[in-house]
């Protein structure tokens, strides 16, 4: 075959490939703060950060025992009187409960009651290694497991009327899962950048790599030497939110995680293929936003995954949004406002 036709036949190929693809739609940014979430400018108030640690305080929180005999951490927060619902938050790798101070604040205020754990392995769970900073898991399942008796034993227990998902990062392929497995616990959820993939190649070259003992990753390593300076980082774009972030795992040394290991790359690009494989299997109406700036989980899945749920016929929406790295919840106000209140009217859709 000449040349030129080869070159004609490629561009055909990428062209069809392109007309296939779907892209989302951008979320509308600078949306009016009229759920009156927390600023940037409020996290310089003493009296606000005040306010935030109360509600904090104020939760109930405690452990149970997960899969395996590994102790989970968990808080919950209720209402007083009536609620607008139930929120449960799944957290992404590296996470714990205490940074979600601002997220749980903003979402109690606005007449939710939130419940949320920390995964296996990370935050102040149990460890299922020596070293405590790797990022491991014994099998992805588990996670699952985990969340279900968090739901059956806490969240169900207090009848709420509507309950919500809100899924973060590898708390989304957690979530997503979760939607596959158990249909009927939530109502509606929302996911911010799940990690519903990684970046080409990954999964195939750590499937050549991952041996018998657990080692980090490479280019990852324990959480000291992988601290970026804000110019650096692949998170977010807001500099407070990010300093935040730092200052909260620096004041509680034991709910840090560093890099992740071999293994537990390997069990969740597993998880990736399950959750497609069982993609018929959610009910749940949901929304997803993916970040024009994200570096750390594949956005093309995410187009995917929507695109799927539509062939499906099931009700499933997702956005893009312009600027936004990774951590949508603790980014610059203009995203993160946007993000959150979209999340909390796709929420009212089903509150009678």
């Amino acid at each position: 075959m000449k040349p030129n036709v080869i070159k004609f036949a490629l561009l055909i190929l990428i062209l069809l490939l392109s007309a296939c693809s779907k892209t989302f739609p951008p979320l509308p940014i600078n949306a009016v703060n009229k759920y009156d979430f927390t600023t940037e400018t409020d996290l310089l108030d003493s009296l606000n950060l005040i306010a935030i640690d109360s509600i904090y305080a104020s939760g109930e929180s405690g452990y149970f025992e997960g899969k395996n005999g590994i102790n989970i951490f968990y808080s919950y927060f209720l209402q007083d009187s009536s609620e607008n619902g139930a929120i449960v938050i799944s957290n992404g790798r590296t996470e714990a409960v205490v940074k979600y101070k601002e997220v749980i604040y903003d979402l109690f205020r606005n007449g939710y009651s939130v419940y949320i754990h920390d995964h296996r392995g990370q935050g102040f769970s149990g460890r299922m290694l020596p070293d405590g900073d790797m990022g491991f898991v014994d099998e992805f399942e588990f996670y699952i497991d985990d969340m279900k008796y968090f739901y059956d034993n806490f969240v169900a227990r207090n009848e709420h009327d509507k309950v919500f998902l809100l899924a973060h990062s590898m708390g989304g392929a957690i979530g997503a899962a979760y939607l596959e497995e158990y249909p009927d616990d939530f109502i509606a959820a929302a996911f911010s950048s799940p990690m519903l993939g990684l970046s080409f190649p990954t999964c195939l070259a750590v499937s050549l790599l991952t041996g018998d003992e657990p080692e980090y990753a490479l280019g990852n390593t324990n959480y000291d030497e992988g601290l970026n300076n804000f110019e650096e980082n692949t998170l977010t774009g807001s500099r407070i939110r990010y300093s935040r972030m730092n200052n909260i795992f620096e004041e509680n040394p034991k709910a840090r995680l560093g890099g992740a290991t071999y293994q537990w790359v390997n069990k969740s690009c597993a998880q990736f293929e399950v959750i497609f494989d069982n993609i018929e299997k959610i009910e749940t109406p949901l929304i997803l936003f993916s970040g024009k700036k994200e570096e750390i989980v594949s956005p093309s899945d995410h187009n995917d995954f929507i695109s799927e749920l539509n062939q499906l016929g099931k009700k499933a929406n997702g956005f893009s949004v312009s600027g936004a790295k990774h951590e949508l919840l603790i980014e610059t106000d203009d995203i993160r406002i946007s993000v959150m209140t979209k999340v909390l009217d796709f929420y009212s859709e089903f509150i009678d």
